[in-house]
């Protein structure tokens, strides 16, 4: 690979319905790994948006940056033995994104892995049998070490799955009260541990959802289901599910949703805890959309959709309902 033709490879990454053209054609039967390695290509310009103009993977380096960026809270469950440990190509695509923490612990025959995505990042999680995971901000995804095995999800928060397609093992997401059983497909999941309503979207394949061992339904591409937890009430209906799965591509829509929600929103979106003043309707509906824009940039926006006040300290933000000023 002393020779990537890397123009080549940016024209094919940023139009993928183009034909690939006879240097880049040449180039991937050169050598059986050039295929694997236009592969990662791929899947990281699939979550950056970009690829530079030079790559080099470097197992050891990207480790050791990972270790150093790591930091392993306390727990309140015993954890003997904890190591930390992630395939290379795992390593390159989280420290490309902003990476996450990375547990392993072993311990009897209960080995499992663990990744925490901070508020504020978005990581992509490649697992053992290929199947690709982006977590969103505040998410928490467990697994277990022997995933050929035993192909079990744990999620807590927000994740898009792209599964592979395995008939003999089968595929199953456990989102707090709520069961998935995957068959081969993509769909996101939302499940905050704090939030009433959980909610999945079914972008393409086809899976089954369930409550406890009761199959509430198989879903259909196109739909998505919410359940809320308060009334133990399941809503299914067609979703905008560019809307619901923006955030994967670095963009925040929000449609018609109460203040309040947009704040849980935004809250993991840049990282930062806002407290609503009381006297402030939480109710309100706003719609808006975000791409680059800073909180600042934001905040300014929301303002001149309705008067607000606020305060800033540190990752502390505080909002007011602006009084109108007097004459």
């Amino acid at each position: 690979m002393n020779q990537i033709p890397w123009e080549h490879i940016q024209d094919k990454l940023r139009n993928p319905n183009l034909a690939e053209d006879e240097t880049l054609r040449n180039w991937l039967i050169e050598d059986v790994e050039n295929e694997s390695f236009l592969g990662d290509l791929k899947v990281i310009f699939s979550i950056t948006g970009s690829v530079s103009d030079s790559f080099e993977p470097q197992k050891e380096m990207a480790w050791q940056k990972i270790v150093n960026r790591i930091s392993i809270k306390k727990r309140r469950f015993d954890v003997i033995g904890i190591t930390l440990r992630v395939a290379a190509s795992f390593l390159l695509i989280a420290l490309g994104i902003g990476g996450g923490y990375f547990l392993q612990n072993s311990k009897n025959d209960n080995s499992f892995t663990e990744v925490y995505s901070p508020s504020g990042h978005k990581t992509m999680v490649l697992l053992p049998d290929s199947s690709q995971v982006w977590l969103n901000g505040g998410t928490r995804i467990k697994y277990c070490a022997d995933f050929t095995k035993s192909r079990n999800v744990e999620l807590t928060g927000e994740a898009l799955f792209h599964v592979t397609k395995n008939p003999s093992c089968l595929f199953t997401v456990k989102s707090k009260d709520l069961r998935i059983e995957v068959y081969g497909t993509t769909f996101n999941v939302h499940g905050y541990e704090n939030d009433l309503v959980s909610e999945i979207s079914l972008v393409e394949g086809s899976v089954s959802l369930y409550r406890d061992k009761q199959l509430v339904k198989k879903m259909l591409p196109g739909e998505v289901i919410t359940y809320d937890a308060n009334s133990n009430k399941f809503t299914s209906y067609k979703g905008n599910l560019k809307q619901i799965t923006s955030w994967r591509s670095d963009e925040l829509i929000v449609q018609d949703e109460t203040f309040a929600n947009m704040v849980k929103y935004l809250e993991r979106w840049y990282g930062i805890e806002i407290t609503l003043d009381k006297s402030f309707n939480q109710n309100l509906r706003l719609s808006f959309k975000v791409k680059t824009e800073s909180f600042i940039e934001l905040l300014s926006i929301i303002n001149h959709i309705t008067p607000i006040s606020y305060e800033i300290n540190g990752k502390e933000v505080k909002i007011t309902k602006r009084k109108p000023s007097k004459n």
